[in-house]
């Protein structure tokens, strides 16, 4: 066993759910790139797919052109650990502390109802990604003061009425027997399901392009400008004039329709990639961990920022991950028939497992023992992920099978060396083979909080949006998230306090027009946390200054 692991190159480090590649793998919906569109999505992982998808669903009239650099669901959501658990609990007295216990309570009810939304959208529409109905989720904790912690948090949410209905607690004798760690302190146990990011990803690009969604992979943007009149289309009058037109009159007594109707008879964004020109008049920038790269608001404080690798509102980190098969005797997550074990953590959440319906486990974690932390260069997306960490590749390699007990042996702690306290002669011999190791990129915002809204225009004129920097917890939030954005484009509503489900009735497009009546059947919370406000920017590009 190495005692100084090192970074080590590799070729393509294909990710579970990419193998096989989806079946949009290469995909153009037309040989040329699109002159215009209403709408441009910049990412078509689960975000962007998300966005796409409800907003057809409202409106399937919407031009909408989506722009992927490589192909369909390639970056971080096709390279996560394959999990889909909300988090009820844990942030409790974080979030309280931070924007108040109501703001606590919405961030639960919103993962939940995410959860939810999520599991309708497989169950009506008879999906195949490898979730499991009744699926456990098993917070488990290796000490005894981890195991307080998270007790506290539980009833601390429990007190400021959050919902905990279905969670339990499982005292260590309890929680050895069900799991057969015998390292284990207790247990906290909430709804969960193991999922194949990329066949959810592909259902909603499907689904969106029967609705019209024009998706143009292998395609690089280089630049998202605001449009000049050098640029100005049929659609706009004179010198590049624009005209402005406020909101019909309620068309009914129901306050909750209205109609769309233009801001502009321009296109108001030119967006430049490696295979030509796009206008658009709103432009969603869905690429997570880089979204710096593109957003003019980074581009314009970028030089003056002292933060690592010049991030402004995300900082990239690369997270590690990798399948590995049982060889002889399978294991089960669960030793007691009476439960369906489907999803593990531990170390508050640093590592995490799931197994899949095959019988392999997808393990992923230990980024805290890499360089830097996990840290990425928004600059090195290649590298960064054909690239794997020697130290938390030796932690996890280490990790798990001990905690699953492959060789039948007693619980051991994690090697010495990997700890980064000294070496080891420390050896087991462990009935697995790793499948497949890969790494993605995950965005870690400047606060902490996902960005979900538009981007204000104190820098610059336009209708730029952004859905990105969820801090790898992006599958128990994105897809209401993304339902929540879609209400903010098409009725330029920045009220980020809910939600709403879409009903259509469609009117013929006039040029540009957005035409037609979108009807709110519901709303459903969204965290204020995740709003985009010019207080909250600001806040975030002098955090970025102050930064050494």
């Amino acid at each position: 066993m190495p005692s100084k692991p090192a970074l080590t190159p590799s070729s393509s480090r294909i990710s579970t759910w990419l193998d096989p590649p989806t079946k949009f793998s290469m995909f153009r919906t037309t040989l040329e790139l699109p002159a215009t569109a209403d709408v441009a999505i910049i990412g078509s992982g689960l975000s962007g797919a998300s966005v796409a998808y409800h907003a057809l669903k409202a409106y399937p009239a919407l031009s909408i052109v989506m722009l992927e650099i490589g192909d369909v669901c390639e970056g971080a959501s096709g390279r996560n650990g394959g999990h889909l658990r909300p988090d009820f609990y844990t942030y409790a007295s974080q979030i309280t502390a931070k924007y108040g216990p109501e703001e606590a309570v919405r961030l639960s009810k919103f993962e939940r109802d995410n959860f939810e939304a999520v599991k309708r959208l497989i169950k009506e529409d008879n999906v195949d990604c490898e979730t499991v109905e009744d699926g456990e989720t098993w917070q488990v904790f290796l000490s005894q003061e981890e195991f307080g912690e998270a007790l506290r948090e539980f009833i601390m949410m429990r007190d400021l009425g959050g919902d905990v209905h279905d969670i339990q607690v499982y005292m260590r004798d309890e929680a050895i027997e069900v799991t057969g760690i015998q390292g284990c302190f207790g247990a906290i146990v909430s709804p969960g399901s193991p999922i194949s990011p990329t066949k959810l990803v592909s259902h909603l690009i499907e689904q969106s392009l029967v609705r019209g969604l024009n998706l143009q992979s292998n395609t690089k943007v280089l630049r998202v400008d605001v449009n000049n009149c050098s640029d100005a289309t049929p659609l706009s009058l004179g010198n590049c004039v624009t005209y402005d037109s406020e909101l019909d009159e309620f068309e009914h007594v129901d306050m909750n329709s209205l109609r769309i109707v233009p801001k502009k008879l321009s296109y108001l964004h030119k967006i430049t990639t490696s295979r030509g020109t796009l206008l658009a008049n709103k432009v969603v920038h869905a690429t997570n961990a880089y979204i710096d790269t593109l957003l003019s608001i980074s581009s314009n404080v970028r030089d003056t920022t002292k933060s690592p690798n010049g991030a402004v509102l995300v900082t990239p980190v690369r997270g590690h991950a990798l399948e590995i098969a049982p060889v002889g005797i399978p294991r089960k997550l669960s030793l007691d028939p009476s439960h369906n074990i489907t999803c593990m953590n531990f170390n508050r959440g640093g590592e995490y497992l799931i197994q899949r319906p095959n019988g392999n486990f997808v393990l992923g974690g230990g980024r805290r023992f890499g360089k830097g932390k996990g840290i990425e260069s928004f600059n090195n997306k290649t590298t960064a992920e054909t690239e794997i960490d020697g130290s938390v590749d030796l932690y996890l390699r280490f990790f798990f099978p001990q905690i699953l007990c492959f060789d039948n042996s007693h619980y051991l702690s994690p090697p010495k060396t990997v700890l980064g306290e000294s070496d080891t002669s420390e050896t087991y011999s462990a009935d697995y083979r790793i499948v497949k190791q890969w790494t993605g990129i995950m965005g870690f915002s400047a606060d902490d909080s996902p960005l979900v809204g538009k981007i204000p225009s104190f820098l610059e004129q336009g209708q730029e949006y952004c859905i990105a920097g969820f801090a790898g917890h992006g599958m128990p939030q994105i897809f209401l998230a993304a339902k929540a954005l879609v209400r903010m484009i098409l009725l330029e509503d920045d009220d980020y306090r809910y939600d709403c489900q879409y009903h259509s009735t469609i009117r013929p497009m006039h040029d540009n027009y957005f035409g037609g009546t979108i009807e709110i059947a519901e709303n459903v919370h969204m965290p204020q946390c995740f709003a985009i406000t010019q207080e909250r920017l600001t806040k975030m590009i002098n955090l970025a200054k102050m930064k050494a």
